[in-house]
This record gives structure tokens, C-alpha cells and sequence, in this order.
């Protein structure tokens, strides 16, 4: 009889045993660092009012950023009451694919603002500065500063026309004193033909490499004389 009144309690026994030797613990690495917690970003400001933003790899391997346009930034102009003055991409067209930028470890891309450029026209004052890539993740690593606009135009404080030159993609004709190109960024501008300019782009084929030497009137870039790059 007693016997049989331990054959349960070994069976539980054993049982028990069994169980407590199949559980157990393992180590599991939650971490989950990605390409873009190495990416870190910075905006250098000039003296003359310019400014860069830098994208810096700051991971072991190569870093790819992925831009779904030819916009590679995106950046706001706001004053003291946070009301947005400008918006860079507000009066531009960008090229509707997918763009990459490679970036080695320990390397710095630097992209201009063109500020004197782009800022023509807002008036002068105190104002916050907010920029930040449009690459796909980082659409957070926002910098922003305080920045002093002096309000000039790019014809400078002397008020002269200052010729400029650029290299574009001849896209098309709007009409006859307008085209339009593409940068090498892959922005597309709009820009003015003066007379002297006009005879030059009569017949001239979509896709051609020319360099263009304008001036800014207005807020337009006025085309003074062209030329093919060969």
C-alpha cells in the first residue's frame, strides 16, 4: 500500500524536474542601432550671410542616402512671431526621381544655401533659420539657428548688376523671352531672355549642356549670352 502511495509523488516528482530543465534564460540583443543613428548633421554660417549644411557619415561603412527628388534640402525662414517668411522649395520644381548620394565613413557632404540668391526680396530683420535633408530618415536631424538677414539682393549693396555664370540642362522653351533648364542639382528654374540672348536658343535640342551668364532683375535670372558646353 505504501507502495503505491509513492508512485504518484516520484511521478510528480520526476515531473517537476522536467520541467525546470527545459526552462532557462537567453541572452537576446535588442539593441537596434541603424545607418541613420551615425548620420549627424550641421550648418555653418558665414560672415557674409551665406551658409552650408553638412550631412557627416559618421558610421564604420559606407552610408546611402535616398532622396525620393532632385531636392537634396529643404529649409524655412521664420520670425519672431514662428510665422514661416520663406520656404526653399515653395517656387522650385524638382526632378521626380529617385536620387542617391554615397557617402564613405568619416565623410562630409557640404550643400550650399545660395542665401544672397534665394533670400532676395525678404525683407531685413532677426529671423530663425531651420534646415534639414530630405533624405529618407533624416528628415528629423533638423539645425536650426537665429540669423540676421541684411536684406540685399545678390546684386550686392551697391546696387550694380552683377554678372553671374552657371552651367544648366536645356529643358525648353516657355516663350519668347522664357525657358526653362535644369541646374546640377536637377532643380528645374525658369529664366528671362534679354534680346541680345533670344537668336540663340532658335532651334536649339532639348537635353544640350549650355553656360549661361545672367544677371538677377527683379528676382528673375535675366540671360545676358549662352554658350554649349563641349
Amino acid at each position: 500500500m505504501n507502495k503505491l502511495k509513492r508512485i504518484p509523488w516520484l511521478f510528480l516528482l520526476a515531473v517537476t524536474l522536467f520541467t525546470l530543465a527545459s526552462c532557462g534564460t537567453s541572452d537576446v540583443d535588442s539593441s537596434t542601432g541603424s545607418q541613420e543613428d551615425k548620420i549627424s548633421t550641421q550648418l555653418n554660417v558665414l560672415a557674409d550671410g551665406e551658409a552650408s549644411f553638412i550631412i557627416i557619415n559618421g558610421a564604420e561603412k559606407e552610408a546611402v542616402l535616398t532622396m525620393s527628388s532632385g531636392q537634396q534640402i529643404e529649409f524655412q525662414l521664420l520670425n519672431e512671431a514662428k510665422e514661416v517668411i520663406y520656404t526653399y522649395s515653395a517656387n522650385k520644381m524638382f526632378v521626380q526621381e529617385i536620387q542617391e548620394k554615397k557617402l564613405q565613413p568619416g565623410e562630409k557632404w557640404a550643400i550650399p544655401l545660395n542665401l544672397q540668391e534665394e533670400l532676395a526680396g525678404v525683407p531685413a530683420g532677426s529671423y530663425k533659420l531651420i534646415v534639414w535633408s530630405t533624405a529618407d530618415g533624416l528628415e528629423n536631424l533638423k539645425v536650426e539657428t537665429n540669423y540676421e538677414w541684411a536684406g540685399e539682393s545678390i546684386s550686392g549693396a551697391t546696387g550694380k548688376l552683377v554678372v553671374e555664370s552657371q552651367e544648366v540642362t536645356y529643358v525648353g522653351q516657355i516663350d519668347l523671352h522664357s525657358i526653362e533648364v535644369k541646374n546640377l542639382d536637377g532643380v528645374t528654374e525658369v529664366m528671362r531672355l534679354s534680346e541680345v540672348a533670344i537668336p540663340f536658343f532658335e532651334g536649339l535640342e532639348e537635353g544640350k549642356q549650355i553656360l549661361v551668364d545672367y544677371v538677377v532683375e527683379n528676382e528673375q535670372k535675366v540671360i545676358q549670352s549662352t554658350r554649349l558646353v563641349e
